[in-house]
């Protein structure tokens, strides 16, 4: 990959990459608490990090960050793809009269380790660039820098080839009733799921859906939106709360609330206009804490609606699952696309022939086997079933075993020849939930981590999942 195929997109990218504003709904993510994590080294480079840097979480990166690194790695006119991206800042003690020690600072560290840094264009505050490092494994990362008074933001990700394959899944579910090669100690109804290299996540459930309950008959009435929620076995659920706003003029709207009784009933009056369900949540007790899920409409479909014709429509609890077609077409990598539980494994890999790998670090090619066994029985009272996930590490930075069903589960981590690894519990801290003990090279206890409390802050159609972050590495 050469840096000149740049060359001449770096201009117009400073008029694309648009910073005003970019430090604001940063800033705010990062003061809010749990977006963000203490960051030692950089997952994308493993250079160390000048003191004072945090990583923001995937789920908190403003929507314009991404965009921009999505125009960036746009430029290479399709002879590029985009693989994992790493978004850093410094805040707390951070003065803007430090930022350029800081910017040398990072430079520095990644000329040690063999990387080269060029500068593409700089505007005012804003700096594009490129990092590229030919030995001991070719890689290439574009990105940008930018500074005020509050922050300083710096953006990256990796670029691969068009024609290789880390953004589809391509994990096997293996049935392995008669696999002798097997884990010792996972029961006959493990699911075995082989990761191909370089893939980012996997769906350990697949297409399996929960059956659907059944539902008594409603007839709509105008004004109104009436209906049932229920959990897969088709217990009624009383306290669910349900939410739709109208409008008759465009992007002006008024909002009605509804919440089941006893027997997971209700109906309300919605305001006047083309309505539509913005809530649909429930609360449930999680370990010591509370977590608000989005609840799944019964056909699977939502749509708006007139409110004079009014409608009916049927809710149900979910502890697995697709949250709708369009979300696993569109974000089949995040938490929220499904019912069930997300952990996100991270660790640092290096060549074969890297004589100067940081301690820890993970050879590429060698296979990490993720091991999850339920503790008791799940959520939805089912005795669950094992889950032992096989990675073939290459230089991705980590994975996401998405759509677990919920339940409390023992995790374990080693190499496929016995080596076991010491596992490290980065996000959630200081919580009720995550992984206990935070640090260990034996088993731990996971409970997934919620993202809301609150059942009216709950949209449908949304698994309301954060990732359990995770990092290994050789002891």
């Amino acid at each position: 990959m050469q840096t000149n195929l740049y060359r001449n997109y770096f201009k117009k990218l400073l008029s694309i990459v648009l910073y005003i504003g970019f430090l604001s709904f940063l800033t705010a993510a990062i003061r809010a608490q749990g977006e963000t994590v203490a960051a030692a080294k950089s997952n994308l480079t493993a250079i160390n990090l000048p003191t004072g840097a945090v990583r923001v979480v995937e789920s908190s990166v403003p929507a314009e960050i991404n965009t921009a690194l999505e125009k960036l790695v746009a430029a290479g006119e399709g002879k590029i793809r985009q693989g994992n991206q790493e978004v850093l800042a410094w805040t707390n003690g951070y003065k803007k009269s430090n930022a350029p020690a800081l910017i040398k600072q990072v430079t520095g560290n990644l000329q040690t380790s063999g990387w080269t840094y060029e500068v593409g264009s700089q505007d005012n505050d804003l700096t594009v660039f490129s990092v590229l490092r030919s030995a001991p494994t070719k890689r290439a990362l574009l990105g940008f820098y930018t500074f005020s008074d509050e922050a300083l933001v710096l953006a990256w990700t990796e670029i691969l080839p068009s024609g290789s394959n880390n953004q589809t899944n391509n994990s096997t579910i293996v049935d392995n009733s008669n696999d002798d090669s097997r884990p010792a100690n996972v029961n006959s109804a493990a699911s075995v799921l082989k990761v191909e290299k370089n893939t980012t996540y996997v769906n350990v459930m697949g297409k399996e859906m929960p059956a659907m309950p059944t539902f008594p008959s409603l007839a709509p009435k105008p004004g109104r939106v009436r209906g049932y929620v229920k959990d897969a076995s088709g217990k009624p659920l009383a306290g669910a709360t349900l939410g739709v706003r109208s409008t008759l003029l465009g992007g002006m709207y008024s909002g009605a609330q509804g919440v089941t009784d006893a027997k997971g009933y209700y109906e309300f009056v919605i305001p006047s206009g083309a309505a539509h369900f913005y809530n649909a949540g429930y609360a449930i007790e999680w370990g010591d804490g509370v977590a608000a899920l989005g609840l799944h409409p019964a056909d699977g479909k939502l749509e708006s609606f007139a409110s004079p014709d009014g409608a009916v429509e049927n809710f149900v609890l979910l502890s697995y699952g697709i949250t709708s077609r369009e979300s696993l077409s569109e974000n089949p990598r995040l938490a929220s696309t499904y019912y069930g539980g997300s952990i996100y494994v991270g660790y640092y890999v290096v060549g074969e022939s890297d004589n100067n790998a940081p301690s820890g670090s993970v050879v590429e090619n060698s296979v990490v086997e993720i091991t999850l066994t339920p503790e008791g029985k799940l959520f939805d009272g089912s005795e669950g079933k094992s889950f032992v996930v096989r990675k073939t590490a290459g230089f991705d930075t980590g994975f996401k075993i998405n759509n677990i069903p919920l339940g409390r589960y023992k995790i374990s981590a080693k190499l496929s020849n016995g080596k076991p690894l010491k596992m490290k519990l980065n996000r959630p801290t200081q919580t009720v939930f995550g992984m206990t003990p935070t640090e260990t090279t034996a088993s731990a206890s996971v409970l997934f981590f919620p993202n809301a409390a609150d059942a009216k802050m709950v949209s449908p159609n949304y698994g309301n999942w954060n990732a359990v972050e995770i990092s290994i590495e050789i002891p």
